[in-house]
């Protein structure tokens, strides 16, 4: 199958949507929700919307005692996010709630 781009007023119009994956990806599983939160442009006239997922994000928290000082950081993992050209977004992905 031929992969087909969103055109850039295509892939700003998709910003905000809530999405649902239609297939398991590899960190994504079928089912999952989440949030179209930008546009990745590849070429002239050729874009992709970067879909942020809203899965559980590990924490960490450190705390380091210094003399008489006290030092605490808490460090999130990063979201999972992917990348959809037009073709992938129709076929893989299910709008749940439309951008305003």
């Amino acid at each position: 199958m031929e992969r087909t781009y969103f055109t850039d007023a295509e892939a700003r119009t998709k910003v905000g949507n809530i999405v649902e994956a239609l297939a398991d990806f590899p960190s994504v599983p079928k089912g999952s929700k989440g949030t179209v939160v930008k546009v990745k442009r590849y070429a002239k006239d050729k874009s992709a919307a970067l879909v942020e997922w809203d899965l559980p994000r590990q924490s960490f928290f450190i705390a380091a005692i210094v003399l008489d000082t006290s030092v605490n950081f808490v460090k999130r993992d990063k979201p999972v996010a992917d990348e959809f050209s037009k073709s992938e977004y129709e076929r893989l992905l299910r709008v749940l709630q439309p951008a305003n």
